[in-house]
């Protein structure tokens, strides 16, 4: 069986997957994170805003909560190396998925430029970190005096170490400093003590890396094997053998204006055929928002034309306008001195209804923020 669909339903059906088309209450925050697998931490108010645009009555407070105190979520490397929240039940399952295949390409990386001699080379160093880290989480600086390290060569190869061990399993971060919308200083921690529950973790393998594709296709679908290669950070020969493994439970889509073979689970068929065009939907999605990056290709939700706005060649992902379920304009937000200037560019003219309706999501943030936001 091939489903036949159009682009708007398509995108109305991944948009209500990622919780975009209606927020839902705050108390189902977790839930939320869980659902759209983890959010990108490259910022913290990233984070924090791509939760925001999904749930009702979120508190500021509530990821620094979850992820210091009652340690519900936890922050790593993960999908295309690089940091992620994700629910710490969820941390094994990902792991297991992932390493591999992200050590594959750092040990690449690092060997062909320099860094390293051989895939292996750092492995003796692992004990002493380790060692170092045997009471409370420290900074970069702080384990660089355990070690007895100096000097700026040394702290760069610290840092790229403390990565590798956080991609290997042995590592996370802890604590941080600074307020709830800008971390200063992260601080490092053993896996072991700071979730002991999921270090006695076994997952086999090929199962973890099954169940991690039916997690995603039931988040970003309709979607292919490069879209899912693209988000996790394999290589697409990793990944094909991947979605052969749960053929069975998938059913093959053919959106409209879009070549690539696409899938979806069979038990998420019917909500896909029902799934109307997203309309009167506004959200002020962050950088590096989870939409953003779910997929390779990303024409269901943004124009070619459009993508080298979003997609900057500094390697930063411009924060965006979700408006009328696709991507309509980019947008910024700045400080300047006891208030915030946030910024719209719209890719083409939008009407005086659409302006509105921005205000209204403005206004949203604003109250979750608390911040003095001018809308200019």
């Amino acid at each position: 069986m091939v489903l036949e669909v159009s682009q708007e339903t398509a995108a109305g059906f991944t948009l209500s997957r990622q919780h975009l088309l209606k927020p839902v209450p705050a108390e189902k925050a977790l839930e939320v994170v869980d659902d759209i697998l983890g959010l990108n931490a490259q910022g913290a108010l990233n984070s924090q805003l791509s939760l925001w645009c999904r749930t009702e009555g979120l508190d500021p407070s509530y990821i620094p909560r979850a992820l210091y105190e009652n340690r519900s979520l936890v922050r790593s490397w993960l999908m295309r190396d690089t940091v992620h929240i994700v629910p710490s039940r969820r941390l094994a399952l990902f792991r297991r998925s992932l390493e591999y295949s992200l050590m594959l390409e750092w040990n690449r990386w690092t060997v062909k430029t320099g860094r390293k001699e051989k895939p292996g080379s750092w492995e003796p160093l692992y004990p002493k970190v380790l060692t170092a880290l045997e009471g409370e989480p420290l900074t970069l600086n702080q384990i660089m005096d355990e070690l007895g390290w100096t000097g700026r060569e040394a702290k760069e190869k610290l840092h790229r170490l403390l990565r590798e061990m956080s991609l290997r399993g042995l590592l996370c971060n802890a604590t941080s400093s600074g307020p709830w919308h800008h971390n200063t200083e992260h601080t490092f921690t053993r896996i072991d003590a700071w979730l002991p529950n999921i270090v006695n973790e076994t997952l086999d393998e090929e199962e973890a890396r099954e169940t991690l594709a039916r997690k995603y296709l039931r988040a970003y679908g309709p979607a292919s094997v490069s879209d899912f290669s693209y988000w996790t950070g394999m290589k697409v020969r990793e990944a094909k053998p991947i979605f052969d493994s749960i053929s069975e439970a998938t059913v093959e889509v053919r959106v409209r204006d879009q070549r690539a073979k696409l899938l979806i689970l069979e038990e998420d068929a019917d909500s896909l055929i029902k799934s109307g065009y997203a309309t009167d939907t506004v959200r002020l999605l962050p950088k590096f928002d989870a939409l953003i990056m779910g997929h390779r290709d990303k024409s269901r939700l943004i124009d070619s034309d459009a993508r080298k706005k979003i997609f900057l060649p500094t390697a930063e992902v411009s924060a965006t306008l979700l408006l009328n379920g696709s991507v309509r304009g980019v947008w910024n937000i700045k400080r300047d001195k006891k208030s915030w200037k946030l910024t719209i560019s719209p890719f083409r003219a939008i009407s005086e209804e659409e302006i509105k309706s921005i205000e209204e999501e403005v206004e949203r943030m604003r109250d979750f923020t608390g911040f003095e936001i001018e809308l200019g």
